[in-house]
């Protein structure tokens, strides 16, 4: 267990949002990926929801019954942001540009995350985007702090900087850490709807305290402990009248208890671990090599509004190609690359871009095929 993140998406009719909703999650930490849809002024709403419920709650929250005060329930309200999708498109075709333009190699990871967001918005005629994001606020117990980690990874998107590239590097290394883990939405409309229980969203904030067995059967393996031990106490003293063996078969069974952690938890916990790995190698893109992020200051035929062809022979070609008009991208050679655009006359054409010599045409093309997915996502 630990401090999870989701990314959700819902319609815009749908009043609650739990397990099944789920696109996204990350486990102790915040994907940078996710927040290419949020715009600096949905963060600033979003900041300043919090900000005013926090401060009408601080005054009370070092009392015990903290959580049952009115101010503690707005406060965790407070925590629930929702992007329409409209808004969190519009953000996404203004964000990619620039920070691929600058760091092409996150080109492909980003181009994966597209597709599976995609497979979830689709599936709703008027599609909200959900961050739940309250658990991670759990790290620290201040909203300054909790607001400035997010603020960063705005920034990165908005922003594009060469200080920037520890931060992008570091998230790369594990695509995982870079996008989260993706939940199929079809898996998730046929999971067992007791898993809707697991997370609580928007109602408190979270405990970071690991899943517990039910009361009631810790009470039970405690009584039934204590049965045994004295049925093989009275057994044993009745037997033998001797006090020392009397108390040693009572302390068998704890005694056996003990011994069995000892030998098979830890087996247990590495078989976990090992189930664990195998899930996030699986849930990982094993075609991937180990990225290398670094800031490109060259000239990027990347732009907002599409495809820059200065570095194009045909003149009759306009400044750029707006990316809706992109239909097909591929690699000619290590710095070249081809686009099958759709024009008017001849329906379809060709058009060859011979690239910087710092970049790399395969980069570009997942570049390319990104941002084209995101402009049609929003279609």
């Amino acid at each position: 267990m630990g401090n999870r993140t989701f990314l959700g998406v819902t319609n815009a009719d749908t009043d609650s949002f739990d397990y099944v909703n789920i696109a996204f999650e990350t486990n102790n930490f915040l994907a940078p990926v996710w927040f290419c849809l949020v715009s600096q002024e949905q963060f600033q709403r979003y900041s300043g929801q919090l900000m005013q419920a926090w401060s009408k709650i601080q005054p009370y929250i070092d009392q015990p019954d903290v959580e049952d005060l009115p101010e503690w329930e707005c406060f965790s309200k407070a925590f629930q942001w929702q992007i329409p999708w409209a808004d969190a498109a519009e953000q996404l075709r203004l964000s990619l540009p620039g920070t691929l333009a600058h760091f092409p190699s996150l080109a492909a990871p980003l181009h994966e995350w597209l597709e599976n967001l995609s497979t979830h918005v689709q599936q709703y005629s008027a599609a909200v985007i959900h961050l739940e994001l309250s658990q991670y606020f759990s790290f620290t117990g201040d909203p300054v702090l909790y607001l400035k980690d997010i603020e960063e990874y705005v920034t990165l998107w908005q922003s594009p900087h060469p200080s920037q590239e520890k931060v992008w590097q570091g998230a790369a290394d594990n695509f995982y850490m870079l996008n989260g883990e993706h939940l199929p939405w079809r898996e998730r409309v046929i999971a067992q709807p007791e898993q809707a229980s697991e997370i609580q969203l928007a109602q408190s904030i979270p405990s970071t305290s690991e899943k517990r067995q039910p009361k009631w059967q810790q009470e039970l393996y405690i009584w039934l402990l204590a049965i045994l031990s004295a049925a093989l106490f009275l057994i044993v003293y009745v037997n033998t009248s001797s006090g020392w063996l009397a108390v040693l078969g009572f302390l068998i069974p704890s005694m056996f208890i003990v011994l069995w952690n000892m030998i098979f938890g830890p087996q247990k916990n590495v078989r976990h671990l090992l189930e664990t790995t195998t899930t996030l190698r699986k849930n990982s893109t094993l075609s991937y090599a180990t990225l290398r992020i670094e800031y490109f200051d060259g000239r990027s035929p990347i732009g907002v509004n599409g495809m820059e062809t200065s570095s194009s022979e045909d003149k009759s070609l306009p400044d750029f190609i707006p990316w809706l008009q992109i239909m097909q991208t591929k690699v000619l050679s290590s710095h070249e690359v081809e686009l099958m655009i759709s024009t008017k006359n001849p329906p379809i054409s060709t058009l060859q871009l011979h690239l910087d010599d710092q970049l790399v045409a395969t980069d570009i093309v997942s570049a390319v095929n990104a941002i084209v997915l995101a402009h049609k996502m929003s279609v």
